[in-house]
């Protein structure tokens, strides 16, 4: 019997990243670009890679007028590793797990949706926000990375 491959779908490129670099957490940066852009970002159930290790926080925000979906997602989580072993002095260790492994200094994103967006006029409202130290759009090359921001 032959082996069955699996064909990967067509990853959807109609969408913008924006980086965001914060020291604050994810919900007050999502209260601020809800009072900026006049959106309403709501939580919803984290996301998670590394077999359920590590949970990533984010929020969505769907525009049927536009037709444009919102997401604002963190970037960066601790993962728990176990390690038993003898002699150790540390039983749980953390390690940082990313979405966007080639971003690992960005805490958080912005990934927009369909929708025709100003996207230079939206970083400086951005910017504007007091949570949110600096903002910038980026390009994603890697095609991993690209499945990594399907989340629905």
């Amino acid at each position: 019997m032959g082996k069955l491959k699996l064909n990967h779908f067509a990853v959807n490129d109609n969408f913008h990243l924006i980086a965001i670099h914060s020291s604050s957490e994810i919900f007050k940066i999502a209260f601020e670009i809800n009072k900026r852009l006049k959106v309403s970002l709501k939580r919803i159930e984290d996301i998670s890679y590394k077999n359920k290790k590590a949970y990533h926080s984010i929020y969505k925000y769907e525009s049927i007028k536009y037709d444009s979906k919102i997401f604002l997602f963190s970037n960066k989580s601790a993962m728990e590793e176990n390690q038993i072993s003898q002699g150790l002095l540390f039983q749980g260790l953390s390690q940082l797990s990313f979405i966007l492994s080639e971003f690992p200094k960005s805490e958080y994103f912005l990934k927009i949706e369909q929708g025709e967006f100003d996207i230079p006029r939206l970083i400086n409202n951005l910017k504007m926000c007091s949570a949110i130290l600096s903002c910038y759009k980026v390009e994603i090359k890697n095609k991993k990375s690209k499945y990594n921001l399907i989340f629905e």
